[in-house]
């Protein structure tokens, strides 16, 4: 398990010379060798990036990926032609590059992109003072081309609902680099026996907070960065509040999981996600308690071990073991409200 310092280092080291160029939409075009030219310089493309400029003119991925490279230059100049011509992409575009001069995507230049190694300053710079980066663990963590994502904990931050049966606190952080998505933050729950991994929202004046790149001429670099600190406080500020809820959850008789399958649809699960849920709770190392901590558990057990799910899968079984979890705290309209348990 690494350190969130050591975390900051490597993410320091593969975004430190990340670089991008506004450039107007009409000087792009595929070469036959597959670049991508913006009349006065060639890039290679990641594969990602590859993805998202299919995106811009609405081809599809995985028939774009397939072509050879002259065909793939045809059909993409023409796609980017009519849509130019339709006015259906912006006049300019901001493509980003990785260190090594590869495009790994792009932007809208009106939107604010925030470079991943100044939000980890930002990061490490809104710990609470008893804290620092040596002392916070990471939990999981993917460091990919486009976007990157953190579970981070305390080891001050803690509960234990059974003897021997610690569950610590911290921050979950989801930052895309480049496209429309942006920056999520959550409260992370990490139960320490199995390193099962839970999130839940953040709650303030009953609304989620939740930070997304917005216009330029709303928000500066200095604001975007203020609003990402105020929610990472806010975050720390309510982990006590939520590992409480956690452990009062092994005092409530637990819910029939027929309730998942009557609310399948609502909850976003599936066949394969549902009989994953019910094995798991024979799984706990300690056995299952009968208690609503058994819900927990196991969906969170699901969402950080199983191997047969998606990225987008996992998210949405650890937001909704983060969300079981507060049955007894104020719920705001995304935190838990729309969990009726009866």
């Amino acid at each position: 398990m690494e350190s969130l310092s050591l975390i900051t280092e490597k993410i320091r080291e593969q975004y430190g010379d990340f670089v991008s160029y506004v450039i107007p939409a009409e000087k792009l075009a595929l070469t036959e060798n597959g670049l991508l030219s913006t009349s006065k310089n060639e890039f290679p493309f990641t594969l990602e990036g590859l993805d998202q400029f299919a995106g811009l003119t609405e081809i599809p991925k995985p028939f774009f990926r397939s072509l050879e490279s002259d065909l793939r230059c045809i059909l993409f100049n023409r796609r980017l032609k009519v849509r130019l011509n339709d006015n259906q992409i912006p006049s300019h575009i901001r493509i980003n590059l990785n260190q090594y001069h590869q495009i790994i995507g792009f932007d809208d230049p009106k939107l604010s992109r925030i470079n991943p190694v100044k939000l980890m300053e930002v990061i490490n710079s809104s710990l609470p003072q008893s804290l620092s980066a040596q002392k916070v663990m990471v939990g999981s963590s993917y460091i990919g081309t486009n976007s990157l994502h953190i579970s981070c904990f305390s080891p001050e931050h803690l509960t234990e609902p059974r003897p021997g049966d610690v569950i610590n606190g911290g921050i979950d952080i989801v930052h895309h680099i480049s496209g429309n998505s942006g920056t999520q933050i959550s409260c992370y729950l990490r139960r320490l026996i199995c390193t099962n991994g839970a999130t839940t929202h953040i709650c303030k004046d009953n609304k989620p907070l939740r930070v997304r790149r917005l216009p330029n001429e709303r928000f500066d670099e200095a604001d975007m960065f203020q609003q990402i600190q105020d929610r990472l406080a806010q975050a720390w500020k309510q982990i006590d509040e939520k590992l409480a809820a956690i452990k009062a959850l092994t005092e409530k008789e637990r819910t029939s999981l027929d309730f998942l399958e009557q609310h399948r649809t609502r909850l976003s699960l599936n066949n394969h996600m549902l009989s994953a849920i019910r094995k798991a709770i024979a799984e706990d190392e300690l056995g299952p308690t009968n208690t609503q901590y058994d819900l927990f558990n196991s969906i969170s057990r699901v969402a950080t071990h199983h191997q047969n799910l998606t990225f987008r899968q996992r998210r949405t079984l650890s937001r909704l073991a983060g969300e079981f979890s507060q049955q007894d705290i104020h719920r705001c309209d995304k935190c838990g409200s729309w969990l009726e348990l009866n």
